[in-house]
Order: C-alpha cells, then sequence, then structure tokens
C-alpha cells in the first residue's frame, strides 16, 4: 500500500471512529554509507526507515499515534491508539491542524544523478580517497576512515483541512580523516564535503589532500603562554559558537525559560556588523526547504539586523503563544517525535574581507582551526564557553606554528559584541553557517 492509499483509507476509518481533523506526517530516510581503512572495507552500512505519525481531533482534544507500516492492520492500529491517547492529553496540549498556504516557493532538493549511484561507486571513490591522502605526504601514516554516503529522503504532510505538503531530498557526502606522525608527535586531520546534485561534483582529490594537509600542519604544535590574545575563529569554529545564539533565538526556548534574550525583541543585542539570517529558500544548501514539520510556508527573515534583534524562530504554536506568526520553523526529528522548534539555514551575514587579509592586518593572535569538548563545554542558555583548542599563532601578519593544549574561554553574548571583523568564506554545511570571525581579546589559558 503507497502513502496515498493509506491516507485516504486511514482518514476514512477515522471519520467513522468519531475523529473530526485528521494528519498524517510520513517521512522515509534511505543511507548507504561505506568506510574503507587500510585497503580494506571496514564497513558498508545501508540503512533504511521511516513511518507514519497521526493525530486527530476526538472528543475535543487531540490524539497521536506512529507506525512503521503501511497496512490495513496499522490503520486500525494508529486509530485505537489515537482515541485512547487524545483521553489523557490535558487540553491545553491541543493543537489546531494547518490548513496550508495558498503557494509554496519551489525548492528541489531531489537529484536522480545521486539517487543513482551504484554501491561500487561509492566504494571505488572511498578507496581512492584513501589512496590519494596516503601518497600526498609521507608523514602521513594510517588513514583511521575514508568514507562516503548517499542519503535519500521523502517528506509528506496531508491533513483533512486541505493541506497536502510533499518533498524529496537527496544528498552524497565524502570525508577523511588521518593520522600524521614525525616520530615526535602525532596528529590527526579531518576534511569533509558534500553535493546536493551530482556526485561528479565531490572533489575527493581535495577533500583527502585538505585532511592531510590538516593533519601535517600540527605537527610540532606545543602549547602557549595564558594571557589574554586576538583570536580568529575558522568559519568551522564560529559556526560551533553560533549555535549558542541561535538556540537562545528559539521561541520554544524564549517560552520555557531557557534563552537569554527573553524579553529583549527590539533591543540591541550584538554590534552593528551582526546580520543573522534565516533563508530556507537559498538554493543548493542543505536546510533548504519550502515548508516546516507542519506544512507551513517557509521565507527568508532576518533574525538580527545590525545588531538589533528582530525576531525569534517560531511554530505555529510558540507563534500563538507569543501573539506573532509562525516563522515556519516547526521541525521533527522522524516521524516518531513530536514538532518543536529549529533552523533550517540560519547564517551569520559574511564579510567582505578574505580571510588571508584579515590575517595580514594583524601583527599577533591565534587562529583557531579545531574545538573540542562543545558537549560539555558550552553552557547554550548563559552562554558561557571553556574549550579546549588547536589552533595558529599569527606572527606579524602570517601563519605560524601550531598550538595546542589550550582552552578558549568566553561568553558569546560577549563575544558578539565584539567581533571586528568578519571574513567571506562562509561555508554552508549545516543548519547554522558563519564565515570567520576576529575577536579583539579573548582568555587563552595555556601552559
Amino acid at each position: 500500500m503507497n502513502i496515498l492509499e493509506f491516507q485516504k483509507s486511514l482518514f476514512e476509518k477515522g471519520k467513522q471512529q468519531g475523529f473530526i481533523d485528521m494528519e498524517i506526517f510520513y517521512s522515509t530516510n534511505k543511507s548507504n554509507f561505506v568506510n574503507v581503512s587500510q585497503n580494506k572495507i571496514s564497513s558498508y552500512v545501508v540503512n533504511e526507515n521511516g513511518g507514519v505519525s497521526f493525530r486527530g481531533i476526538f472528543n475535543n482534544t487531540m490524539g497521536y499515534s506512529y507506525t512503521e507500516k503501511l497496512d490495513d492492520e496499522s490503520i486500525d492500529f494508529l486509530i485505537k491508539e489515537a482515541k485512547e491517547n487524545a483521553v489523557i492529553i490535558e487540553l491545553d496540549e491541543q493543537y489546531e491542524l494547518y490548513d496550508g498556504a495558498e503557494d509554496y516557493n519551489s525548492i528541489n532538493n531531489y537529484s536522480k544523478n545521486i539517487s543513482s549511484i551504484e554501491p561500487q561507486k561509492l566504494i571505488e571513490a572511498a578507496f581512492q580517497m584513501e589512496s590519494i591522502a596516503l601518497n600526498s605526504d609521507s608523514r602521513i601514516k594510517n588513514v583511521i576512515e575514508a568514507g562516503i554516503s548517499k542519503f535519500e529522503s521523502e517528506v509528506a504532510i496531508i491533513n483533512t483541512k486541505g493541506l497536502n505538503c510533499h518533498s524529496k531530498y537527496t544528498s552524497v557526502s565524502a570525508w577523511v580523516y588521518l593520522m600524521a606522525n614525525d616520530r615526535n608527535q602525532t596528529t590527526t586531520g579531518y576534511y569533509d564535503d558534500f553535493s546536493l546534485r551530482d556526485f561528479s561534483e565531490l572533489d575527493l582529490k581535495r577533500i583527502a589532500e585538505k585532511a592531510a594537509r590538516e593533519a601535517t600542519l600540527k605537527l610540532g604544535a606545543d602549547s602557549i603562554e595564558s594571557g589574554n590574545y586576538p583570536v580568529i575563529f575558522r568559519h568551522d569554529t564560529a559556526s560551533e559558537l553560533l549555535d549558542i545564539i541561535i538556540s537562545n533565538l528559539s521561541g520554544e526556548a524564549v517560552e520555557k525559560g531557557f534563552s537569554k534574550l527573553k524579553g529583549r525583541l527590539g533591543e540591541k543585542i550584538a554590534g552593528d556588523n551582526i546580520t543573522i539570517i534565516e533563508d530556507p529558500l537559498m538554493k543548493n544548501v542543505p536546510g533548504a526547504a519550502a515548508f516546516d514539520a507542519e506544512g507551513y510556508p517557509t521565507r527568508k527573515i532576518e533574525l538580527i539586523r545590525d545588531g538589533k534583534l528582530l525576531s525569534f524562530l517560531h511554530n505555529r504554536k510558540t507563534a500563538k503563544n507569543s501573539g506573532t506568526e509562525s516563522t515556519g520553523n516547526a521541525v521533527k526529528n522522524g516521524y516518531r517525535s513530536t514538532i518543536s522548534v529549529g533552523p533550517h539555514n540560519v547564517y551569520l551575514k559574511p564579510g567582505k574581507q578574505s580571510v588571508e587579509n584579515i590575517i595580514s592586518s594583524m601583527q599577533n593572535g591565534i587562529y583557531i582551526v579545531e574545538l573540542q569538548g562543545t558537549n560539555v563545554g558550552i553552557n547554550y542558555v548563559s552562554g558561557d564557553f571553556s574549550l579546549y583548542a588547536i589552533g595558529f599563532l599569527i606572527e606579524r601578519g602570517r601563519i605560524g606554528r601550531c598550538i595546542n593544549q589550550i582552552t578558549v574561554s568566553g561568553n558569546m553574548f560577549d563575544l558578539i559584541n565584539n567581533i571586528e571583523e568578519i571574513g567571506d568564506d562562509i561555508n554552508f554545511k549545516g543548519s547554522v553557517s558563519s564565515a570567520s570571525v576576529k575577536v579583539n581579546n579573548l582568555t587563552i589559558s595555556g601552559s
């Protein structure tokens, strides 16, 4: 039974059982992962999962249920479970279904080229990256993992009020994680890239060589004296820190009292050079989406403009509780999960200077390329962070020796008021992105 047949039968039986309005959220995911190491396939995994969640209004309250199977037995199960849940769910948990928008932007996230990639092609690409990495430098001693994955997903949201949204998504990603050694020290390097359109867009040579260079440049690293230093966070580390601000821009976090920005709409909270944008309609980025997990249309919005807080991210429930409109940021982590709030494609507006120019204008400082311990070293409510880091000294406008065994500490809400320069090197790889940023003064704990 396909999803449309299943939905039609489910709604017919649900109506017979006393449900007023009903909705299904259907999602499927299929992925192929291959990892190679030491000229052998270390793992090859095919994952395929999916299912349907059902919600409907029964006796003036909302009932929920879900199943993995699309068959007649599952239809009876969904209706029975939803009716039982509707009895025990409190009235304030009711959630009115959305009847859809007149128009949705067209976002094409599906590529036949990627969907049709054969497993053997993935395996050959992984071995190619391993070989390139090992031959790029004699100090590369072991490729811990050369991997490549193909991912496909499909989502459909259909209800009895007229909503009917459907999307398909594909991507292919490749990465190399390796080890370098110069007899005195062992270091690691990592690099990854992706394509949403065509397998040929993956530059396998570049991925392998960048991972190798990352590792070899770290050889000979040692610590530095503790003190306050000008710091540049490379785009990937800056993106990790920016996520602290984005978590505080969630209307759900505001509602629950977990956001330091609660009550500050319309206020200046960052420097004049800080503009943060949510743009799900941008092409060729992982978070592109025409609608959210409630079927609400997405749109480009400025969350912070020139340092002024303009908007939080909302789903329909948090928007209603805040007396505003949804921003189209309802998210579901699969068909089993409940609806929450999250970003699609949020980014710090990049500047016009290259990182090389920013570095050349500095007499001294630190260029941070890796942060460790972000799962424990960040307080997302207060904004405080204290993280192990790896980077490079900046001396007289040039990159110097590598440094490790250091800790960088600060507060992200202070940091966004003290960013002096923003680079032009933004790289969209996730739901939160930033270019490299320069901060005039941060505490570094070293030797």
